[in-house]
């Protein structure tokens, strides 16, 4: 019994009958590597000069270690945190030449707003500096807010100004243990990158202390301008709760939770305030969360209306009798982009919400366990005002996939109107110039009909018999165009009997026309004597299988 051999080797030994082409060709053509994937020296074809030799990671590292965090380094992770923090801290164009920032003060006895200079920020931040843990049970708990506005300006790294010195930054990142990364949202960073937390643990592994940044999504798609940008840290041994909040000068978050603060300062007892402001430090993460959820309330109302709107025209146009109006589909189509790149827009407004909100209820729960003194109610009312926010933002983002999808069934709609208008048009075009094609035939046709007379009359007339006819010249003139004009109208027929057989047959007088009965018995006869011999040739074919089985 012969050996089975795969396709792989029948190709090998060159056996390729039981083998497929295409494998074939795989199996027999060598293929070669790229050029740069040996010399690796190879350049794209379409790169520019500029981008041969960029450096992605351009950072001064040569730095003074006696700066922040370097001064106090404890982690590996804290090295390149200290790179960037002094690629932006060195821009002087970052920040102001003076300091004025709001700044909200609460503990157990009062509340109080302050208006910060250079002067007063370096004396409170020497104040919160040098606060040391207390005794046990003892634990004087405090909150401070600072609300640091940005100002656009040029030669800046993203665009925006602190109106805060230098000095005073630095200072405040290192007296308050501010994390040196959040440097690049105070100064107004784009992009919306992720959270971040930072937990910091004692000897004995307790967590002492809990730091928290992010930046919420600007729901706004008319204006442009610089992230929500809040930093928060827990000093769980202090009793300390830090909030830096960089934003817009009159950003309507901002207004609205320095008024619920204010409400909150003259509604809140003496007896109750230590409570309502620092049992959870989360709650203003929180109250910015819900605050940007409602803010999108409106605008996504306003983006609902707008794509209904131009969803009803589509459906206008349908219903209307107007069915030519293409400046109208245009403009149909002008808006449903619109409406595709705003559903873009909110979708990743919502997908940026939803991390921001997740990340807080993250390391709420991990913060949670560590705040003995804090009521569990106002803790379980964190933790679901958040979840809120999440499923709200999660259904939010479940309608805006469901109007993209509108959008691009509508869009759809009104691309096959505008491709059907256009066949139309093609369909009227072609029946025009089939009428002018139509027109040219007949002037053809008169053309060829006078054509052989006017040929005779300037045969005749040019003397070419010369002085020996003088009479009956109209007889010459006629025994030379009656038969020219009978040869090209017969040329004619002919031709047009060659191309267009089937119509030309039809152009037959009836009397000329053969009888039904005549076609069939012909379209019968071919079948049968097609009929015949292919059963002929099966008889052979037989016969001839008929022979072999006999010998």
């Amino acid at each position: 019994m012969p050996e089975t051999k795969d396709p792989l080797s029948r190709a090998e030994t060159g056996d390729l009958t039981k083998f497929s082409k295409l494998e074939a060709s795989l199996i027999n053509t060598e293929v070669e590597r790229r050029p740069n994937s040996r010399a690796q020296n190879d350049i794209y074809r379409h790169a520019e000069k500029s981008d041969i030799g960029v450096n992605e990671l351009n950072f001064d590292f040569d730095l003074d270690t006696s700066h922040y965090p370097l001064d106090s380094l404890s982690s590996l992770q804290q090295v390149f945190d200290s790179v960037q923090c002094h690629h932006h801290l060195k821009n002087a164009e970052n920040f102001s030449p003076g300091t004025h920032i709001q700044c909200l003060q609460v503990d157990s006895q009062k509340g109080e707003w302050q208006t910060l200079n250079e002067d007063s920020m370096e004396s409170l931040l020497l104040d919160l500096g040098s606060s040391r843990p207390q005794e046990e049970g003892r634990c004087a708990r405090k909150m401070v807010v600072f609300f640091v506005p940005l100002v656009p300006s040029e030669g800046t790294s993203y665009g925006s100004r602190v109106l805060m010195t230098s000095g005073n930054a630095e200072m405040m990142l290192r007296r308050l243990q501010v994390n040196p990364m959040f440097l690049l949202n105070l100064t107004g960073r784009p992009d919306y990158w992720a959270p971040q937390r930072h937990l910091e643990a004692d000897q004995n592994g307790n967590l002492v202390a809990c730091a928290f940044f992010c930046q919420h999504p600007r729901w706004n798609l008319q204006v442009q301008k610089s992230p929500l940008s809040v930093y928060m840290r827990h000093d769980i041994r202090q009793g300390l709760t830090t909030y830096i909040i960089s934003h817009v000068e009159s950003d309507t978050s901002i207004v609205s939770l320095k008024s619920l603060l204010n409400i909150a300062l003259r509604t809140a007892s003496e007896k109750s305030r230590a409570a309502t402001f620092l049992d959870g430090p989360f709650d203003i993460h929180v109250i910015l969360s819900t605050l940007s959820l409602e803010a999108s309330k409106f605008h996504v109302e306003r983006f609902r209306r707008f794509m209904w709107s131009q969803i009803n025209k589509v459906d206008d146009y349908l219903a209307g009798p107007e069915t030519t109006d293409r400046a109208k589909l245009g403009d149909l189509t002008k808006k449903l982009q619109i409406i595709s790149q705003n559903a873009d827009s909110h979708i990743a407004n919502a997908d940026v919400a939803i991390i921001t909100a997740t990340g807080i209820r993250d390391a709420h729960l991990r913060l949670k366990d560590s705040l003995a003194e804090s009521s569990p109610f106002i803790l379980q009312r964190v933790e679901d005002s958040i979840s809120y926010v999440i499923s709200s933002m999660e259904k939010q983002k479940m309608w805006f996939l469901n109007y993209k999808q509108r959008k691009d069934s509508t869009m759809s709609l009104v691309y096959n109107l505008v491709t059907q208008q256009d066949a139309a048009n093609n369909i009227q075009i072609s029946h025009s110039m089939k009428q002018d094609s139509t027109s040219m035939n007949a002037i053809a046709a008169l053309t060829m009909v006078f054509l052989p007379g006017t040929f005779a009359g300037t045969l005749v007339g040019a003397g070419v018999f010369g002085g020996a006819i003088t009479e009956r010249v109209w007889l010459i003139w006629a025994c030379i165009t009656v038969p020219l004009t009978l040869l090209v109208m017969l040329c004619w027929w002919l031709y047009q009997k060659m191309k267009h057989p089937v119509s030309y047959g039809n152009l037959m007088a009836p009397s000329e026309k053969k009888p039904e009965s005549d076609l069939n018995e012909k379209s019968y006869s071919r079948r049968f004597s097609s009929f015949s011999f292919r059963a002929g040739r099966a008889g052979r074919q037989d016969s001839g299988f008929g022979g072999m089985s006999g010998s």
